[in-house]
């Protein structure tokens, strides 16, 4: 297509692909696409920055005004999703009393919704929430509850994390949750 052929998409596809690299993610999994897309929610159209997919893959949609800084941000929420499927995937696929069971019982549906989000966008999920009661960790919430608070709200900590750094303040418990679902996947990747 004519977008993709153009100069600014082709500068942002090679910065993509270094983002990718940095992060340890295999490049051939994050595409740059051309298409812009709209999703409802809420009875709003939003424009979507990314979407991930289950099978680890990731589409960045080309936005000829995004800054280097804000395609890190919206990679570094999207491959937390990634992240956080395949950690849900192996702890939905074990006993209840195996050790992802044991290592995340802490995160009580109550203590998770009491903290409520971390960014508007993440809000907007918790504001969201169909569900008779509040969201369970790896819990497939979009089709609980018509919305997605846990899974957004972790990958908005890692947005917040890779813009501001280590030392960004950010709720201690989502912190937490974030970097133990990041420990989980690392040792599933290294099995």
């Amino acid at each position: 297509s004519e977008i993709e052929n153009s100069p600014d998409f082709l500068r942002k596809r090679q910065t993509l692909a270094a983002l990718v690299a940095e992060f340890g993610y295999d490049v051939s999994k994050v595409t740059l696409s051309p298409q812009k897309k709209t999703f409802n929610y809420l009875g709003q159209a939003f424009t979507s920055e990314g979407q991930s997919f289950p099978d680890g893959r990731v589409e960045i949609y080309y936005d000829p005004h995004i800054s280097d800084a804000r395609l890190g941000c919206c990679l570094a929420h999207e491959l937390q999703h990634v992240r956080y499927f395949a950690v849900r995937h192996a702890y939905r696929a074990e006993k209840s009393d195996g050790p992802l069971h044991r290592r995340f019982a802490k995160y009580a549906p109550e203590l998770l919704a009491a903290q409520r989000g971390v960014s508007i966008y993440s809000n907007e999920h918790w504001d969201a929430w169909k569900g008779d009661a509040p969201p369970k960790l790896f819990s497939l919430e979009l089709e609980e509850g018509e919305s997605e608070p846990i899974n957004e709200t972790i990958a908005e900590v890692a947005k917040a994390l890779y813009n501001w750094g280590p030392d960004v303040r950010i709720n201690a418990l989502w912190k937490e949750l974030h970097d133990a679902i990041n420990e989980e996947h690392a040792a599933l990747r290294s099995a």
